[in-house]
């Protein structure tokens, strides 16, 4: 997260114009300022070997520190766009180095060479030149507060980013503008690296009011559920989901085990099957699983034979049809009962392979396919799991051929465990 918010924050800031301007200034003879236009015209066109060219000439001639200031500016430019830190870097320090540059260029030297330190991770140095940075007159503004935040995160110092960060933005909401976004998204970053999840609440809370991206609002709502209040985290995303902002599958399946979290699993059932009616979500295996689910927890069980059957055909192992085979036979559908059971063992990779055989006899049983009924148990005994109940099933099926050829009396048939 840290990471992101870095790269975010210096792509926004490392432009060209920042390390190079085309505008006459005092101090700068004409035929220097021709030169330096000359080599920005280049660079424009991203031609930077005659760029260089131009540039190298031009300091082959005597200039003041000003001018020679001007040209390393633009040869750093050069290093940067052509992804050499290091050189651009070196560049702007020997531009340091000159004497009696006036305040304007060393403001803009320094901000230049902590941002390059920035991008190449150097944050120590970044932060160094950050502080020099903010003993000029009117440097302690919130734009270089925040990149000094950045540097100071860059070296995991997170209890000392969070001043500067807060200061800009106080500055901000002070001056009644709104804070950056990626500026709240580093400082909720700070807290998370703090371990502060009530400071990180109310910075979040104020991205989303003042950024009510969908992400922002999921992330709130996921620190709720992170602190135990699950009631104002589904409260906040089913509002996202009631003024239809709600649309990545993924923030759509929160939802649903949010609703079966709080024992709403109709509304859980209700909104997977719209979600993939409309084609927002996939019929994809864990979607039609959670579905099969809810409308169980609902009561629904009718409801839940479809989807159930539809993910079972696209699991690897027979767990699924397995608990398909237990569903049909509590909807007293005994052949697909039978016929789910058999899938199941097909299928095979199962946990309890002695409960499909059990099932498959019990459904034989209701069918009156008795000598069918007595293979499968026998079969069903072969498993520890089963064994006994197998055994039980084995004697009330004896009995009950027993008794087309005779009058004793009729075992009542046996439980079996479903689960």
């Amino acid at each position: 997260m840290k990471r992101w918010i870095l790269c975010f924050f210096l792509s926004a800031l490392l432009s060209p114009a920042l390390f190079a301007s085309r505008e006459i200034v005092v101090g700068i003879s004409e035929k220097t300022f021709k030169a330096l236009e000359e080599a920005q015209v280049f660079i424009d066109a991203e031609d930077y070997l005659a760029a260089q060219e131009v540039l190298a000439k031009l300091r082959e001639r005597k200039l003041s520190s000003y001018e020679e200031a001007h040209a390393l500016n633009l040869i750093s430019y050069i290093w940067y766009e052509q992804g050499d830190l290091t050189r651009a870097n070196d560049s702007y320090l020997e531009a340091l180095a000159l004497d009696e540059l006036p305040d304007s260029m060393m403001v803009t030297l320094l901000l230049s060479v902590a941002q390059i330190n920035l991008a190449d991770e150097r944050y120590a140095d970044a932060e160094q030149h950050l502080l020099n940075l903010m003993t000029f007159a009117d440097e302690t503004k919130a734009s270089n507060q925040v990149l000094l935040a950045a540097a100071l995160m860059g070296q995991k110092r997170y209890e000392d980013a969070l001043s500067p960060l807060e200061a800009a933005i106080n500055s901000s909401l002070e001056t009644e503008n709104k804070p950056q976004e990626n500026w709240l998204s580093m400082l909720a970053s700070v807290h998370y690296e703090r371990n502060d999840y009530v400071a990180m609440r109310e910075t979040m809370s104020m991205m989303v009011e003042l950024y009510p991206r969908e992400q922002h609002i999921m992330n709130l709502a996921a620190l709720h559920g992170q602190l135990g209040e699950q009631g104002r985290q589904l409260a906040l995303i089913e509002a996202l989901l009631d003024d239809g902002r709600l649309h990545r599958p993924s923030n759509l399946n929160l939802i649903a085990n949010l609703y079966l979290g709080e024992e709403l699993p109709y509304k859980a059932a209700d909104l997977l099957e719209r979600e993939m009616a409309a084609g927002r979500m996939e019929r994809n295996l864990n979607n039609l699983e959670l579905l099969s689910q809810a409308w169980l927890l609902s009561l629904e069980y009718e409801r839940a034979i479809e989807p159930l059957s539809e993910a079972a055909k696209l699991s690897e192992s027979g767990e699924l049809y397995l608990r398909l085979a237990r569903l049909h036979m509590d909807a007293y559908r005994f052949e697909a009962a039978e016929e789910a059971a058999s899938e199941a063992l097909q299928k095979g990779s199962l946990r309890q392979e002695g409960h499909a055989w059990l099932l498959r006899g019990m459904a034989a049983v209701q069918l009156k396919n008795y000598s069918g009924a007595r293979k499968r148990f026998e079969k069903a005994a072969s498993f520890e799991e089963t064994d006994k109940y197998a055994n039980q099933w084995l004697r009330y099926v004896d009995n009950e051929v027993l008794l087309k050829t005779s009058n004793n009396g009729a075992l009542s048939a046996p439980s079996a465990p479903l689960e």
